[in-house]
């Protein structure tokens, strides 16, 4: 039985995805930590997923690993809005909001660097792993 869930995030891209014969730079910030994820996890990025029964789903991003094959899309709604889309059936509920989350925090942590960086801060960007699951943590340090 295939259980499509949709999950709405904070994260805002700008409304359109070029702006000015380029890609603008919330869309390109998105595919940094889609990247940067993908990398980690061993995966590749593509523009559609699949449900429990082979069905594909476009997307404007998506993730695929091989811990969760079906992969992680993610919609950017008329007003910016990022839905992430994805179906869990099987015992991949886990795996799938690990993806989620992880996506999120790289998104955020380039996000909140960047904007440092813009404004001529000095950047240091440190990730530690924490406790006996080893959570990971991510700490953005921006010094004038």
């Amino acid at each position: 039985m295939s259980v499509m869930t949709t999950y709405r995030t904070r994260i805002r891209l700008s409304p359109e995805r070029v702006v000015g014969g380029e890609l603008d730079p919330t869309w390109a910030l998105m595919q940094e930590a889609l990247e940067a994820t993908a990398q980690e996890f061993g995966g590749r990025l593509t523009d559609r997923v699949t449900d429990y029964y082979g069905r594909e789903i476009r997307c404007d991003f998506a993730l695929i690993t091989p811990d969760f094959p079906r992969g992680i899309g993610l919609r950017v709604e008329p007003g910016g809005e990022v839905t992430f889309i994805y179906d869990h059936y099987g015992g991949y509920q886990r795996v799938a909001s690990m993806l989620c989350e992880r996506i999120t925090q790289n998104y955020t942590s380039l996000a909140v660097a960047r904007a440092l960086g813009e404004m001529n801060y000095s950047v240091e960007v440190e990730e530690t792993r924490e406790g006996p699951e080893q959570a990971r943590a991510v700490v953005v340090r921006g010094t004038l």
